[in-house]
């Protein structure tokens, strides 16, 4: 190693070569090219033939040289100060001081690998048999299973890799044969969903048609001059009124399903009093309840007790299962009631009591095999019974939906074909009610 200033000069050398000579009584530096050292010459004319001027050099610099046929390492690093200095420090190191441990290693890196593999080939030998047997169990195995063969279990093996991989097979084929259960389980259920949507879809297309044609109909009799008084154009507007009433009712219960469903129907809850409430709906009810000269009794709904609730759509589940109620009851009485009972979550700390408004009827009931598609979407009842009454079956879906956005609940029981029906609206009270 040495040290040159920018102008090539020799400062210092680690070499037992001078870096001054003195003329006429003067030291002066020598230029590290004309040194007697080699290596100090060799690798400063190395650098002075890279390099027309040694101030281009700004930054650590690894190089390379031959001297006499010998490769050597040239590490040139700047130094400079606040003192002015700025020197390059040079480090030169034959290439044998590296290739030589390197060569030694690699020696012995080859001869432990061929020790690793003969040793390997020699355990592969040994334990094959051992392995394989069970390897090809495992095959067998998976070729049953492939052709649906789900018995075939594998058997247990002593080397305990192999067991935890037969142990993990058995499990999958387990968990597969469950999942080609459930996935027919499922294809079955989407079979049928998709028929109630077919079905739903032909029954709504006729619920659209229907007061479609008649609002048409009433109109085209009453341009087309076929009206002798105004009397008879009034009763057709009205029966236009009333179809376009209908139709108008069930875009919006079919539009509420669509924001149902998507999540964007918004429920704002406050404190209801349910007297109120169900009265409104009662009264815009009641000319249809004299129509068909039916009973309607309330009993035990005070006028104290508050609910939270969205009141618009309290006001709705209530029209839509009084509607029904009212729909599927040729002959008798409606009696709606409403209970205060404990909360139905036995682990809530704060027990908040819930009311409990029951809309029971003497209509055509419902049999207990079909109870379940009520609540459904795309989903009707099946029986001519049913299908002689309009609607296209969505009240009772939106209802369920409206009623656990507003945390509450609903539920329908009846034991058979005309033996009535009684619907259980249940919601949390609020602090106002009072006993």
């Amino acid at each position: 190693s040495f040290i040159l200033n920018r102008y090539g000069q020799l400062i210092a050398s680690s070499a037992t070569s001078e870096s001054f000579i003195q003329e006429n009584g003067v030291l002066e530096l020598i230029d590290a090219a004309n040194s007697n050292d080699p290596l100090v010459n060799s690798a400063s004319q190395h650098l002075k033939d890279r390099f027309e001027d040694l101030n281009q050099i700004q930054s650590n610099l690894l190089l390379n040289f031959d001297i006499n046929g010998q490769q050597q390492f040239l590490q040139v690093v700047p130094f400079s100060d606040k003192y002015g200095l700025d020197w390059l420090i040079l480090v030169v190191i034959p290439e044998a001081d590296f290739t030589e441990r390197i060569h030694t290693n690699t020696r012995i890196t080859i001869a432990l690998c061929l020790i690793a593999l003969i040793i390997a080939i020699i355990f592969g030998l040994f334990s094959c048999e051992l392995i394989i047997k069970p390897v090809k169990d495992l095959k067998q195995v998976a070729t049953s299973v492939s052709i649906g063969k789900w018995e075939q279990k594998v058997k247990e093996v002593p080397i305990e890799e192999l067991a935890v991989l037969a142990q993990a097979f058995n499990q999958m084929t387990e968990q597969l044969q469950k999942s080609f259960v459930e996935l027919e389980n499922n294809n079955s259920a989407l079979q049928q969903a998709d028929q109630f949507k077919d079905e739903f879809m032909k029954n709504i297309s006729h619920e659209l048609r229907t007061p479609l044609n008649s609002i048409i109909c009433s109109i085209k009799l009453i341009l087309d001059g076929f009206c002798d008084s105004q009397e008879e154009e009034i009763e057709l507007l009205n029966q236009a009124d009333k179809s376009a009433i209908y139709l108008l009712n069930l875009i919006n219960e079919l539009l509420d399903l669509v924001q149902i469903k998507q999540g964007k129907f918004p429920v704002n809850k406050q404190s209801v009093n349910l007297y109120d409430c169900l009265n409104e709906i009662i009264d815009s009810q009641q000319p249809i309840i004299q129509q068909k000269n039916l009973q309607l009794y309330k009993s035990n709904i005070s006028k104290s007790i508050f609910v939270e609730a969205d009141p618009n759509k309290l006001k709705q589940v209530f029209l839509n299962v009084i509607d029904n109620a009212i729909k599927f009851t040729e002959t008798g009485s409606i009696t709606i009631d409403a209970k205060i009972k404990p909360s139905l979550n036995t682990y809530d700390i704060d027990q908040v009591p819930i009311v409990v408004v029951t809309i029971k009827d003497t209509g055509i009931g419902v049999e207990p095999s079909q109870q379940y598609k009520l609540f459904q979407s795309f989903v009707m009842v099946d029986g001519s019974t049913t299908r002689a009454y309009s609607g296209c079956g969505l009240g009772l879906s939106i209802s369920r939906s409206l009623m656990e956005l507003m945390g509450g609940n609903i539920a329908l029981e009846s034991a058979g074909k005309n033996q009535g029906t009684t619907v259980s609206i249940s919601l949390p009270i609020t602090l106002k009610t009072t006993e």
